[in-house]
């Protein structure tokens, strides 16, 4: 697969996205689904399309998509990166939050009545899977056979930020996705983005169902936070930001300073060297065609028109 047939991929991925939303709106008198229903349907709608482009395209999975075993020693080392970089990722989301709502706080309302467990195994350990599968496995490396190792790095984070549908979500999930391509390539194998991933979104429902926020919904909590704090929401997030901001300097440095260490750990370091030297190297090769415009243009107006609702409605 090159970069023209993964953004034909992404626009089938999109399209699949619009088609489903527009059915289950018609549909939607008539049988209802719970969060984790939906959840599933989603991750679903996301991979049918790509398994099919794969199938046409004849794209073989080995060689094309890294799936080598690492070691103990680095599975520890990128847990630890990725509680590291937390703080990195938590600032884009504080900062999105400025002006949309926590679209993962209202997800995770959904799941009142719901068990940990279940939702563990499919928003912490399915969802990331599926997700790393698609946009670091199947588009990333469809995008870097252009060589052009810093454009595919972006253009598949922005992608899977995109894929959100939500301004919020997509903010971070981009910070995310560039993390997980630099495991990817410290290590030779998508397990370590998978395992990335898979600790933050983990991490992040045992925390709301030990912190008892199941349930609530974005606004909820915030008028909650507001009566606890005697501050203004804007305010508690601009304080949030600050200290956060400054922790992130500090620790997303360090987490660095690892992911050199899980290189080595993986006797990456001279494939790192070399993908530097790749990096300098002008390239010229397209990464853009009209299906990226098309999806890339879907998603857009599909946020602005739902922010648009969103701010009419409130």
């Amino acid at each position: 697969m090159n970069a023209k047939k993964a953004n034909w991929t992404f626009l089938s991925v999109i399209l699949f996205n619009m088609v489903a939303i527009v059915v289950l709106a018609m549909f939607a008198g008539k049988f209802s689904m719970n969060m984790i229903q939906a959840l599933l349907v989603s991750q679903g709608i996301v991979l049918a399309p790509v398994l099919l482009s794969l199938l046409v395209t004849r794209t073989k999975l080995k060689g094309f998509v890294p799936c080598k075993k690492i070691k103990l020693t680095s599975i520890l080392l990128i847990i630890a990166v990725t509680y590291l970089t937390l703080p990195l990722i938590s600032v884009t989301n504080l900062i999105s939050m400025l002006f949309v709502e926590n679209e993962a706080n209202n997800i995770m309302a959904g799941f009142e009545g719901i068990s940990p467990l279940i939702a563990v195994l499919i928003v912490g350990i399915l969802g990331p899977a599926n997700e790393e599968f698609v946009f670091r496995g199947v588009l990333y490396h469809g995008y870097r056979s252009s060589g052009r190792i810093i454009g595919a790095t972006v253009l598949s984070a922005v992608l899977f930020g995109m894929m959100h549908l939500n301004f919020n979500q997509m903010v971070y999930a981009i910070v995310v996705g560039i993390i997980g391509v630099l495991l990817i390539e410290c290590t030779g194998s998508i397990l370590s983005s998978i395992i990335f991933h898979a600790t933050i979104n983990t991490t992040s429902v045992i925390t709301a169902y030990a912190g008892g926020t199941i349930g609530q919904t974005s606004t909820e909590l915030q008028s909650t936070t507001e009566t606890m704090m005697d501050l203004s929401y804007k305010e508690m997030l601009c304080v949030a930001i600050f200290i956060y901001m400054i922790i992130a300097v500090v620790t997303t440095a360090i987490a660095g300073c690892l992911m050199y260490v899980i290189a080595r750990n993986e006797k990456r370091t001279g494939h790192m060297q070399a993908l530097g030297q790749i990096c300098k190297v002008k390239n010229n090769k397209k990464l853009f065609s009209i299906p990226l415009w098309i999806a890339m243009t879907i998603c857009m107006a599909y946020m602005i028109l739902n922010e648009v609702i969103v701010y009419i409605a409130g």
